[in-house]
């Protein structure tokens, strides 16, 4: 074997280099926004949050069933292998389309390193599968002058769109690649293309078949046409997209382009520029699709307003990547003996990310989730409006057997008429005793479903009979909540009469004035060396309780009590060995 081959093949280390990283950098336990509900949906084969993400389902129900670790450990571990595989993926393009070993193996480890990859490929989400079938689709488009890269382009860009609608901006980039390469021969199999496409939008078929089959969630209850394109359209967040004012985009934008060129070690900027002009020279047809996606896929981003949207960069970032490998090819080229030089990005993008994505110390939600447990007495009934707080609680109740007889009900979700099964399935005894209040709340729910509803403080008002009636008509439950009275609209409204009384983390609605004692020491937090602002959020929701506790005890002179709570705050939030008791 002579000496470039083996170079050549050694190239290919970065992947499992990559893996490597992602494993130890894992989170060891159930993480934030949807690490609880997706996990456990794969488990048990739920149908999860618009819109849908079969695809990722079906695969994760079967590493779910692999017997090491816990269940969000083993779906993690599926983030990994899929965040390794796109890398690899990456890899192979870049080398199909002539870029050197060297190059492209640095250049994947940057994009592998990137903060919008690494940071999917260390928990339970379902973005690195968005790039294993963006970079499918992109092979497919450098081989799509064979008749076989052409059907596979059109079965992988079905599939593509069966896991998140981000791979749209991949799907219509590929579209207009082999369309400027090759018109007449698209046309030419149109027909068995768009075949192939429609079979590899079949996972979708899990939605209706599951929500048919009764499981313990079926968010959107997808058992209808309607509701299934309401589900896979994303119809309940389109309120935040598109929607925002131009002051708001731009501040997007600007926050996007410094999270692509931070991705790119920044000293690949001028390497992306050099290689897409390159790349528009040598094959124009690829480049012209590679560019509709970045923008599509930037587009799309800053006109959505959620706070976890770096993911969404993802296809945007991986056209950036494309053209990063090339023009850095064509100036490694006349480095000569400094030719290692372009593995420097690499090591920067490393560098820089590393303190923020290493996740292997973060219990933040796990340790949030099992403290707001803690704090409630048997049997209670918990009210939330924090998905940091449901999601995880939603796994270790229903996965690990933490606590199973809280009922907790998140009071955004009431806002959803699918809500209602899940919440029979798992408290029938809470839809029984809260039968007159749900019949009427459910007219002015249907209304407000089908765009159709005329009187907005008659549902409002239906609402909070409807949540009040959970706690009142069921008084041998102690009731409680996990946001202060002041919290918003919704709780000035609700629970007027009771007393919110702080205890742990939560609020106890009671009838009477007094407070129960509590031990806040037993309450385990461990922080993170680096916090990110959203598990800064989580850590700091502790001062809220912290504060409204010793307050509550000041005013019934029991000052001792206060400063140990106090003196416990504190050592939250200063921890000197990154956990407090």
């Amino acid at each position: 074997m002579s000496r470039r081959r083996r170079r050549d093949d050694l190239v290919w280390l970065v992947v499992p280099a990559a893996f490597g990283v992602y494993l130890y950098t894992m989170a060891p336990a159930v993480g934030l926004i949807d690490s609880g509900e997706l996990a456990a949906g794969c488990l048990m084969l739920n149908v999860l949050h618009p819109t849908g993400y079969p695809l990722y389902t079906l695969l994760g129900r079967l590493v779910s069933l692999v017997p090491v670790a816990a269940v969000v450990n083993r779906v993690a571990m599926l983030s990994a292998l899929l965040g390794a595989a796109g890398v690899g993926l990456f890899l192979w393009l870049s080398r199909r389309m002539g870029v050197k070993a060297e190059v492209a193996g640095a250049t994947s480890l940057v994009l592998a390193f990137s903060q919008p990859v690494w940071s999917v490929s260390v928990d339970v989400e379902v973005y690195s599968l968005t790039l294993v079938l963006a970079a499918v689709i992109w092979l497919a488009v450098e081989s799509s002058s064979q008749t076989r890269g052409l059907l596979i382009l059109g079965f992988a860009c079905g599939l593509a769109l069966t896991n998140h609608m981000s791979a749209a901006s991949v799907v219509l980039g590929a579209g207009v690649a082999v369309l400027a390469a090759d018109r007449k021969r698209v046309m030419q199999r149109f027909l068995l293309l768009t075949v192939l496409f429609l079979l590899g939008l079949s996972p979708y078929l899990f939605l209706p078949l599951r929500a048919r089959a009764g499981p313990l969630l079926a968010w959107g209850n997808t058992v209808n046409l309607e509701r299934f394109w309401w589900h896979v359209t994303g119809k309940q967040y389109q309120v935040w997209m598109f929607r925002l004012p131009f002051s708001e985009v731009a501040a997007n934008a600007g926050r996007g382009l410094v999270l692509l060129a931070r991705g790119l070690a920044y000293v690949l900027v001028p390497a992306v520029l050099y290689g897409a002009y390159r790349t528009f020279r040598e094959r124009r047809s690829m480049a012209l699709g590679l560019a509709v996606t970045a923008v599509l896929s930037f587009a799309y981003a800053v006109n959505y307003s959620i706070p976890d949207i770096e993911a969404y960069y993802i296809p945007c970032f991986l056209a950036l990547s494309v053209f990063a490998a090339n023009g850095l090819d064509r100036l490694a080229r006349g480095m000569g003996r400094w030719r290692h030089a372009v593995w420097i990005p690499a090591v920067l993008a490393l560098a820089l990310n590393f303190p923020d994505l290493n996740r292997r110390e973060d219990y933040v939600a796990h340790d949030q989730a099992v403290n707001t447990l803690a704090s409630a007495n048997p049997n209670a009934i918990v009210f939330t409006d924090w998905w940091d707080v449901y999601s995880p609680v939603f796994y270790l109740q229903h996965v690990e057997g933490l606590r199973p007889d809280v009922c907790i009900i998140d009071k955004e979700l009431v806002r959803r008429s699918w809500y209602f099964e899940y919440l029979a399935r798992d408290y029938p005894w809470l839809i029984e005793n809260s039968r007159a209040e749900l019949e009427q709340y459910t007219v002015y729910l249907d209304r407000f479903e089908r765009g159709t509803l005329k009187d907005a403080a008659a549902i409002q008002r239906s609402y909070i009979r409807l949540l009040e009636s959970f706690a009142f008509n069921n008084p041998d439950r102690p009731a409680y909540t996990t946001y202060a009275r002041e919290a918003g609209q919704d709780a000035r409204q609700m629970f007027r009469g009771v007393q919110w009384t702080p205890v742990g983390l939560l609020f106890e609605l009671r009838r009477d004035t007094l407070l129960p004692e509590f031990d806040y020491s037993a309450l385990e937090v461990r922080q993170p060396p680096n916090p990110s602002p959203r598990t800064r959020a989580n850590l700091d929701r502790y001062g809220l309780f912290a504060r409204a506790r010793i307050q509550a005890l000041l005013a019934r002179g029991r000052d001792a009590e206060a400063q140990l709570v106090d003196e416990w705050f504190s050592s939250v939030r200063t921890p000197t060995s990154g956990r407090a008791k």
